[in-house]
């Protein structure tokens, strides 16, 4: 009986040994037995393959519907939009989509150029081929063609549908250029005109639609289109079109002979001051550098540094959605090694001790090979742990599920090297931009839902 109870208590410990080193992720099956399901860069979106007719179908990583099963081909063109379609050949058929499932227009276009998440051009193509290189305005497949059409879309989250606020015959654009809400349109005869949303011309006059709706006279920043002083003290001014808006760079002159840019909104109100070298911008999230060089995160959203200007670079990520802030974390370097600030907590929670040059990163991740032979992960709060596996591999997302290795098989990790999912699958595993789903090929193509 002794012996008996013995057993029970090491088969007990063992068993709860192993629950612990399992990851507390919860995985719930979306899409089973597919015969393709493709990650989408980028996006937090999927193509799946139709197991009826092969067709193409996107959608989000949670299984809704964006585009339903009918194309052959389905392209991400950016900001939000996707293009559905059968015959990368053809002149016509073309469909345009939102990320939220809108199709925009019908099936007449040839191709598309989006200017954000708001503006898009569709073009309607002449079925007649071009050889003469000055009449050629767009090219489809292996073929140039001419614009026969020129629509141009507006598009806005409220809208149920959405119909185009210009059509432009060919002689009317020749390119356009965006400004936030406003587009410059040149025409063949190279003038510039420029309009509101609603495509009502305003009074802005440009000698190339690229130019800025904002010029300095006297260190004053000037608006062309209010003819309102916006600041004073500037040199230049330049705009930034980020995704859904516009915002004004506003640089001035440091008396050691830095340029230091500072962020305003279109009506001059302030985002961040002249104070800093602007280094990188994204939506959400500005690196700027003090006058000693040293880089932190700016918060767009919030106003305010996330990360100080203490280090010698805020680290980027184009694996996750988010390219700076990783499961709540940022990773920073000094002196040429690594660690994480905990943007949450407003703490270094990882000290910057890691080379760069003898680590991998990814997202909230940092995993290396000690010289005892032993895989190593740091995750973004501090903490070291060693995995029983032979390599991580270069997983997306951001950082907290790891794709793992042991000989031939593979399976998912999470930060701190518990596992996710048994290292024992044969072949290799995918890990959405969003980190929010996975693909793998176990039981057939497989999506998974991911919920932490």
């Amino acid at each position: 009986m002794k012996h008996l109870m013995k057993c029970l208590c090491v088969a007990l410990i063992l068993m709860l040994a192993a629950a612990s080193a399992m990851a507390e992720v919860n995985l719930s099956m979306v899409f089973q037995y597919m015969p393709s399901i493709t990650s989408v860069p980028g996006t937090n979106c999927v193509l799946v393959e139709s197991k009826q007719d092969n067709s193409l179908g996107l959608y989000t990583t949670a299984g809704q519907s964006i585009i339903p099963f009918a194309y052959k081909n389905v392209d991400y063109l950016g900001n939000g939009f996707f293009s559905a379609y059968d015959d990368k050949d053809a002149v016509d058929g073309k469909t345009l989509w939102t990320i939220d499932g809108r199709m925009i227009g019908k099936q007449e276009y040839g191709g598309f150029n989006v200017f954000s998440k708001r503006w898009v051009a569709a073009f309607v193509v002449s079925p007649e081929a071009q050889s003469d290189r000055k009449l050629q305005d767009i090219k489809v497949g292996s073929k140039s063609y001419q614009y026969q059409r020129i629509d141009l879309y507006y598009v806005t989250d409220e809208a149920a549908s959405v119909e185009p606020v210009a059509c432009l015959d060919r002689d009317a654009y020749a390119d356009a250029f965006i400004h936030g809400e406003y587009i410059a349109i040149t025409n063949r005869e190279k003038r510039v005109s420029v309009y509101d949303s609603s495509f009502q011309p305003v009074s802005v006059e440009l000698s190339a639609a690229k130019n800025p709706m904002y010029k300095i006279d006297k260190y004053q920043l000037i608006s062309l289109l209010t003819k309102s002083v916006l600041g004073d003290g500037y040199s230049e001014v330049a705009e930034a079109n980020l995704s859904d808006r516009m915002l004004i760079r506003a640089t001035r002159i440091a008396l050691d002979g830095t340029k230091l840019t500072g962020l305003m909104n279109p009506d001059g109100s302030v985002v961040f001051p002249a104070d800093f070298e602007l280094v990188d911008l994204t939506d959400k999230y500005a690196v700027v550098a003090d006058l000693d060089k040293n880089q932190g995160l700016f918060s767009l959203e919030e106003g305010r540094l996330i990360v100080p200007c203490a280090y010698s670079a805020v680290v980027p990520c184009d694996t996750d959605l988010d390219k700076y802030v990783h499961n709540g974390y940022v990773c920073v370097e000094k002196d040429g090694k690594l660690g994480f600030y905990d943007v949450a907590n407003d703490v270094q929670s990882c000290e910057t001790k890691y080379s760069k040059r003898a680590v991998t990163n990814i997202g909230c991740s940092l995993f290396f090979t000690t010289l005892e032979g032993d895989l190593t992960v740091v995750a973004g709060d501090g903490e070291v742990n060693t995995v029983d596996a032979d390599t991580i591999l270069a997983t997306r997302g951001d950082g907290y599920l790891l794709e793992a290795q042991k000989g031939a098989s593979f399976g998912l990790i999470d930060w701190h090297g518990n596992i996710v999912v048994p290292i024992n699958h044969y072949k290799e595993i995918t890990v959405t931009d969003d980190s929010q789903a996975m693909i793998r090929t176990s039981t057939g193509l497989q999506l998974d839902a991911v919920t932490r």
